[in-house]
């Protein structure tokens, strides 16, 4: 439990700005819903969410990507939070994704895995 928190605690202290942009994928991802997130910005998310997979489950290939915003998560600072649910590895994730402006220009944002790895089926 402590590990898992101290996963959790790390990727919502991590943020980033989009700097460069991100190759792109090899294969397709599926994505439906609505985001505020721009095409970099859904790739750095992207990456980001590829990454705690292969850390976590051994594996980074996401095939498809559902979103919506989270109803009043807008905040004084002009972010707001959007749930992800990915298809990774033959398993279902949510995630919760915050994203505000940088004051560097760009986006900051954090991501925090809401459910362990749940099967396809699963709504």
């Amino acid at each position: 439990m402590k590990l898992l928190t101290l996963i959790g605690a790390a990727l919502v202290a991590t943020t980033a700005v989009a700097s460069q942009p991100a190759a792109a994928a090899p294969y397709t991802i599926k994505m439906s819903g609505r985001t505020m997130a721009s095409r970099q910005l859904t790739a750095d998310i992207l990456n980001g969410i590829a990454a705690y997979s292969k850390a976590n489950g051994g594996c980074s290939f996401i095939s498809t990507v559902q979103t919506r915003i989270v109803a009043g998560s807008q905040d004084s600072r002009g972010g707001h939070a959007e749930i992800w649910t990915v298809g990774v590895c033959a398993a279902k994730q949510r995630f919760r994704v915050n994203m505000w402006p940088s004051p560097r220009g760009g986006a900051d944002y954090a991501i925090q895995p809401i459910t362990g790895r749940m099967p396809l089926h699963t709504q």
